[in-house]
């Protein structure tokens, strides 16, 4: 059998027309989920990028692997903690990947025969991704492979090629709104913004059209993951191919303090699509128990055939699919460490959030969301229900007690080395200054004195 792994990074999960949007992004995905295993209500234990990988590649939970931040200097991924691309490999699949993460943390390259980090550092578009990805499959055809494809599409810069561009922002490109940019620069992460997303765009009319250059990038995705099934199709393997698509994260337009970015435990952040497909061996059925991405990896092993690993925190999702359950979490433990350092509980009703670090952005205090009435979480509540918001601190204090016993908190260690994205927004803000007194200082007196 062949297996492909294909991360939609950033993607949001309302981001699909099949989960409820309406501008028709993702005609592809859309198909392939209807014709496979759809879980409505997948979350991401773990947020951002580094994190959320290394909890769905072992099945544990970033507080078990110590895995909790993006760029943290000091993280390490213990050999000892089994690795789905090695079980793979051990198992006999040829193994590839399309992927850079190597370049940030070593253990993303274990248990790949072939690792073909594509061009450039993080942002290749996906045509490139695919041609890299197309070639290996063809020379893998007629064996057993295990291929894990990376897509950045949706991430920042939002530089989506035409005819997607055009299309998405027809309308938000002729709206001008003479207050954009100190709405912008008011932001307490601008400067890094600047150089990672607003400077690379031809204009900014508005804070709409950069939403709509982020659809228009999703919908280049969905384009582009229709050519990967093509393909397969093409090699005459689709119907021998298990794949998994899921999002490592959402990302936030301008809901929250992190406009355009993935920081904050809120649902457009951390609800994210995930499509298990094979018809034959997947039965086409829409899941709405809660599932966490930690589940995708036990229930792979247990598609095929390969033997269960002790000590995930994952559990196999196959009774969902098949009908023979219909509850799998009742609740979500939620993490984020890179721009602050926050925990959540998300049940059926309520999100809990508990701040440890607020980093740049404001808030500090609990915050406490009735999903029943504010799906959006707009409206913090903490102050008009102290008993839920006891009972959720008492809840969280429990499920890490459990989890961590003697070990130390990761979370805290990150806070206590301080937090990777805002060290790195501290030193573009110090080299601002720099060059801000240079130009203002007069040749000849470096110092001013």
């Amino acid at each position: 059998m062949r297996v492909l792994f294909i991360s939609l990074d950033t993607l949001r999960a309302d981001r699909l027309s099949t989960l409820g949007h309406s501008r028709g992004l993702t005609p592809n995905l859309d198909r392939i989920a209807s014709e496979g295993a759809l879980f409505l209500e997948a979350y991401s234990s773990d947020i951002p990028t580094q994190p959320s990988h290394t909890a769905l590649f072992t099945g544990r939970f970033g507080v078990n692997t110590g895995i909790v931040s993006h760029f943290h200097p000091a993280s390490h991924l213990d050999e000892s903690i089994p690795w789905l691309p090695t079980i793979l490999r051990d198992a006999g699949y040829a193994t590839g990947a399309v992927d850079h993460l190597f370049a940030m943390k070593d253990w993303f390259i274990r248990g790949y025969e072939d690792y073909m980090p594509p061009p450039g550092r993080s942002r290749s578009p996906g045509s490139v991704i695919n041609e890299i990805g197309f070639s290996w499959m063809t020379e893998h055809a007629d064996e057993d492979f295990y291929l894990f494809l990376h897509f950045w599409d949706a991430h920042i810069p939002y530089v989506p090629p035409e005819p997607f561009k055009g299309r998405y922002t027809v309308d938000s490109v002729q709206e001008i709104d003479p207050l954009v940019l100190e709405k912008l620069e008011g932001r307490p992460s601008y400067l890094q913004f600047k150089l990672n997303l607003y400077d690379h765009l031809d204009t900014i009319p508005n804070l709409g059209y950069i939403a709509d250059l982020y659809d228009a990038e999703v919908a280049y995705l969905d384009y582009e993951i229709g050519r990967i099934f093509e393909h397969l199709a093409g090699l005459g393997v689709l119907d021998d191919t298990l794949v998994v698509l899921f999002g490592d994260h959402g990302e936030n337009m301008t809901e929250h303090d992190a406009w355009f970015d993935h920081a904050g435990l809120y649902d457009s952040v951390v609800h994210v699509p995930v499509i298990i497909w094979k018809p034959g061996l997947v039965p086409a059925v829409r899941v709405p128990a809660t599932v966490a991405l930690v589940d995708v990896m036990p229930t792979v092993l247990e598609l095929l055939d390969l033997p269960a690993v002790e000590g995930m925190d994952g559990r196999s999702l196959l009774p969902l699919m098949r009908g023979e359950a219909t509850t799998h979490r009742e609740e979500m433990f939620l993490s984020e460490c890179t721009w602050q350092a926050k925990r959540a509980i998300r049940d059926g009703r309520w999100k809990f959030i508990r701040c440890m670090d607020p980093g740049v952005y404001p808030r500090s205090e609990d915050e406490l969301y009735d999903l029943a009435d504010d799906p959006n979480e707009q409206k913090n509540v903490a102050a008009e229900h102290p008993e839920v918001v006891a009972a959720m601190h008492a809840r969280l204090d429990a499920w890490l007690a459990e989890h961590l016993g003697d070990r130390p908190d990761p979370m805290a260690i990150v806070v206590d080395d301080g937090l990777p994205a805002v060290r790195r927004l501290r030193g573009i803000m110090e080299e601002a200054r720099a060059a801000e007194g240079a130009v203002a200082t007069p040749t000849g007196s470096p110092t001013g004195g």
